[in-house]
Order: C-alpha cells, then sequence, then structure tokens
C-alpha cells in the first residue's frame, strides 16, 4: 500500500512538472507573440514616420484654397474691425446690447480656443510616436509648455505694470494712493483700483494686456492657416467651414476688447492691432500654399514646430481669458456687480455660450 501510495504521488508530480511546463511554454509563447505584436506596431508607426510629401497636384485645386485665403480673409477682419470702426465713428455705432454680447461672448471664445483648440492639437503632435525619446519619453510637454508660457506672461505683464506705475506716478501722489480704500476706484478714465486692494493699472498696461493675448492668438493662426492650405477634399471643406466661425468669433472677441481701451486722438493703434488679426491666418494659408509640395505634416519638425506653439498660445490665452478678462470683468469689477441680476446672468449666458459655441466647433477644427 506504501509503494503504490509512493507511485502515485510520483506520477502526479511528474504530471504536474509536465503541466506548468506547457502552460509556462505557452506564456512565454504568448509574451513573444504580445511582443511581437507590440514590436510590429511601433514599427509600423515609425514607417509612417517619412518626412516625404504625398501631395498629389492632380487633386489639389490651388483655385479653391486661393478662394479661402480672401475668405478667411475677409470674416477675420470683419470681426476684428465691426467694434472698432463702430466706436472711432459714432454714426456706425453698434448697440450697447451688441456690444455687450460680443465683449461676454468672445471671452467664452478665447478661453474655449486654448482648452478646445490648442492643447488638444499640442498633446497630439508631441505626444507622436515619430518624435525622439527627448520628447516620447516626457509625456506631459503640451503641459509644460503651456505653464511656462503662462508664468512667462505673468512675470512680464508684473513688472511692465511696476515700471509703468513708477513712470506715471510721483511720490507723493503713490503715498496717497497707499491709503485709498480697496472700494474706492480712482476717477481717472486711465487708472484703476481693483482685487480689493491696490493696483495701478493705466491703459497702457490694459493695451500690454490685449497685445499678449493678440500675441497668443496670431501663433496659432499661422498654423491652421497653413494646415487649412495642406489639406484637399472633403476635408478641406469641412475645416473651411469651421474656420469662418472660428475666426469671426474670435475676431468679434478680439475685437471688442480692442475697442475697449482708450488711445491717444488719431492713434492708429486700434487699426493696426485689428488688421494684425485679420491678416494672421491667411498669411499662413499663403505660406501653406508655397510649401504645399515639400510641407509634410507628419515629420518630425513640423510636429514639434506645431506642438510647441500650440502650447504657447494655450498658455497665454488662459492666462489672459482667465486673468485678464474673464477675473476682472465678473470677479474685480465692482461696478459690474452693483448691476441688476438679471445683466449678470446675460454675462454669464453669453460668456458660456461663446466658450460652448467654439468648443462645437472643436469637432471640426
Amino acid at each position: 500500500m506504501s509503494n503504490a501510495y509512493k507511485y502515485f504521488w510520483g506520477v502526479l508530480s511528474v504530471f504536474l512538472i509536465l503541466a506548468s511546463s506547457v502552460s509556462a511554454s505557452k506564456g512565454t509563447l504568448k509574451i513573444r507573440a504580445d511582443s511581437s505584436n507590440i514590436t510590429e506596431q511601433n514599427s509600423n508607426a515609425i514607417a509612417g514616420c517619412s518626412s516625404s510629401n504625398d501631395f498629389d497636384e492632380s487633386t489639389y485645386n490651388f483655385g479653391f484654397h486661393l478662394g479661402a485665403l480672401f475668405i478667411i480673409l475677409a470674416t477675420s477682419s470683419f470681426g476684428a474691425f465691426l467694434p472698432v470702426f463702430s466706436k472711432k465713428y459714432p454714426r456706425f455705432k453698434l448697440p450697447q446690447a451688441v456690444f455687450f454680447f460680443t465683449k461676454n461672448f468672445g471671452s467664452g471664445v478665447i478661453l474655449a480656443t486654448a482648452f478646445i483648440h490648442m492643447l488638444p492639437s499640442a498633446f497630439d503632435s508631441l505626444t507622436n510616436p515619430c518624435l525622439s525619446s527627448v520628447w516620447s519619453n516626457y509625456n506631459a510637454w503640451p503641459g509644460a509648455i503651456a505653464m511656462m508660457s503662462a508664468l512667462f506672461i505673468f512675470f512680464l505683464e508684473y513688472f511692465a505694470v511696476k515700471l509703468q506705475s513708477k513712470k506715471d506716478m510721483h511720490p507723493t501722489d503713490a503715498m496717497q494712493n497707499i491709503i485709498i480704500s480697496s472700494e474706492l476706484k480712482s476717477e481717472t478714465g486711465n487708472h484703476h483700483c481693483r482685487h480689493g486692494s491696490f493696483i495701478f493699472l493705466t491703459n497702457e498696461a490694459q493695451i500690454l494686456g490685449i497685445i499678449i493675448l493678440e500675441i497668443g492668438i496670431c501663433f496659432h493662426s499661422v498654423i491652421i492657416g497653413i494646415a487649412l492650405s495642406v489639406e484637399d477634399g472633403s476635408t478641406f471643406v469641412s475645416l473651411l467651414i469651421a474656420l469662418v466661425f472660428h475666426q469671426l468669433f474670435e475676431g468679434l472677441g478680439l475685437g471688442s476688447r480692442i475697442a475697449e481701451l482708450e488711445y491717444d486722438k488719431g492713434s492708429y493703434k486700434p487699426w493696426l492691432m485689428s488688421l494684425t488679426y485679420g491678416i494672421t491666418t491667411p498669411l499662413g494659408i499663403a505660406i501653406g500654399l508655397g510649401v504645399r509640395r515639400t510641407y509634410y505634416k507628419g515629420s518630425e519638425t513640423a510636429l514639434i514646430t506645431q506642438g510647441v506653439l500650440d502650447s504657447v498660445s494655450a498658455g497665454i490665452l488662459l492666462y489672459v481669458a482667465l486673468v485678464e478678462l474673464i477675473a476682472n470683468d465678473f470677479i474685480y469689477d465692482e461696478a459690474f456687480r452693483k448691476k441688476s441680476n438679471l445683466v449678470q446672468i446675460s454675462a454669464f449666458i453669453c460668456l458660456t455660450m461663446g466658450a460652448g459655441a467654439m468648443a462645437l466647433i472643436g469637432k471640426w477644427a
């Protein structure tokens, strides 16, 4: 009985050893197969990272793309110039309700442009497997670049405001302003006391803030202009339609901010700022038309350039939209808080509508 018992356990042990060996062999084969699949996928991804352009002149409608340049030029310029023109010439002045709508709607547009149009595009570009290990080993590059961009703009604006305040204030004025109650606002048109403590914000500093906003928008505008001009077929048509609304909404938002500032009599600044916005995307389209035979949007250089510029633009727009526009208009503006609940709710609705409209356009552009 004892020998039979030993024989049974011996056979069972051999069986278990064989079974575990087979299982291990299958596991090894599966790991190797998975590794082969991963390697094959990576190889396929890398194989698609060619720097060559598959441009086909026979299917590319140059006249259609050239027409798109003028369509975008007209749309962008109309949005940016309309508020400025209306303020300059009272005969064509927009109703206050329209200006109220475009101002708050535009703030939402600018915020959504950063979140919906710039950051996702930056992540798509800088996490592409075609890039070198410097980029692929750290997936948070777009967020890091946007953060550095926002911090840089903060420091730049802080020191600009500080230098401007020293230039504009006499020592006696400074001592008097320090003891001003935080609830009071300066009665001059070019100085404001906000944020619950004394902040000397000159009109020049406000202009600087809008210029910074426009720089961020223009970086992105050049990129989307190039992207539009190298597309073809149905993709081009849907992208063009989306960009028409994109440029119109963004132009109205920026133009209303430009028109709101005070300028010297006969100053060309508001016209130049509106013109800059109007021609930036068409400039990108013109560049794209010129390099359409050699430009390849999947190349490493194109991906890095687009990703970095979109990240920088996103950081600028996030800072300006949240700090310069929304916070100043809704949180720190005592006059706004004293308005009726209907006016405040209407402003919030316009802000949300602007953000929602741009978020919707993000489905196509």
